[in-house]
């Protein structure tokens, strides 16, 4: 069943790729009466505001794997199909891409130096005018990218690996695993964790990067650092841990769906969202479920302000690749 995931997966949304694509905008939507217009393959963009959660835009077969931004008039989306979307804060356009491939994660230095990975080694950079290929050694799906400036930039994925570009090379790092890596997150170059498959938690402290002993067997999909004695991760069945800079402390998260994504603004308003319109919120003490309205589930969320957070999310719910992502 693991290995026939990714194809199916890579056919149903080849399937939703034959009908046309709709960017419907409507904002301040009340998803809960709007249901019936939703069709059974599509994506959905949420805007929070501080008190609820509301309709920013539907893509009919388009499917989003991943949000970022640098204001709430200039926000990102990508996802399959080489698809990058952008927000001016009042509508969306589609912008041209050099790919086909699955784009799955974005990060950005400044608003002219963008980066977007996805699948079969797909690299991407927007100088603030276009979108270009971006050439890397990685032949591996790419499934994590993060960085601190345009010398210091990590992508992570398949196998064990993880790639490190110093603003001229790319230069490869092994774990000591063949497990999938799925987040990278850090404060600076001496405070970097990744996670993956099985409970894989890797840290970089600036010379060595080493595989921590291991407090889970599940897996791990996305880490969010607040500081060195603050750190964050998230994954199967509900998971939610947080390192206090001494152990690893496992947090009540009131779900048992996946998470696949967890991020803040600061210590005291984090957000993690996930499988069957999961989003979770937490001021840093106790986690507390928030109504999405929807039956999507969500892989990607960016943050401005506490009110001003966004989400990315698809229909059918709950068909996130556990394997890949």
């Amino acid at each position: 069943m693991k290995a026939f995931l990714p194809f199916f997966l890579s056919l149903l949304v080849f399937i939703c790729q034959l009908f046309p694509v709709h960017n419907a905008i409507a904002n301040e939507w009340d998803i809960g009466e709007h249901m019936e217009e939703f069709d059974a393959c599509d994506s959905v963009i949420l805007h929070f505001d501080g008190k609820t959660w509301n309709h920013l835009f539907h893509g009919f077969g388009m499917w989003l794997n991943d949000i970022y931004g640098f204001a709430s008039n200039d926000i990102f989306a990508v996802g399959e199909q080489g698809v990058i979307l952008h927000y001016d804060g009042h509508s969306w356009t589609k912008q041209k891409s050099p790919v086909t491939q699955r784009l799955n994660r974005i990060w950005g230095n400044s608003r002219k130096d963008i980066y977007v990975c996805g699948d079969f080694g797909v690299m991407l950079h927007f100088n603030g005018m276009e979108w270009k290929k971006f050439d890397t050694t990685m032949v591996d799906w790419c499934r994590a990218i993060w960085g601190i400036d345009e010398k210091h930039i990590f992508v992570a994925g398949n196998l064990g690996k993880i790639f490190r570009y110093d603003g001229e090379k790319w230069l490869e790092r092994m774990i000591g695993t063949m497990d999938s890596m799925f987040d990278i997150s850090g404060t600076s170059m001496k405070n970097i964790y990744a996670v993956g498959e099985y409970g894989t938690v890797v840290y970089y402290d600036g010379k060595n990067l080493k595989k921590l002993k291991p407090f889970t067997n599940k897996t791990l999909t996305s880490v969010w650092t607040v500081g060195s004695d603050n750190v964050y991760v998230a994954g199967a069945d509900g998971l939610i841990f947080h390192y206090d800079g001494s152990k690893w402390a496992r947090q009540m998260s009131g779900t048992t769906n996946w998470l696949r994504r967890i991020r803040g603004i600061d210590a005291q308003n984090i957000f993690a969202v996930g499988d069957h319109a999961t989003i979770l919120y937490s001021d840093g003490k106790t986690w507390k479920t928030h109504k999405s309205g929807t039956n999507y589930s969500f892989s990607g969320i960016w943050g401005n302000r506490r009110d001003d957070v966004y989400v990315v999310g698809v229909n059918p719910a709950g068909l996130y690749d556990h394997t890949t992502q």
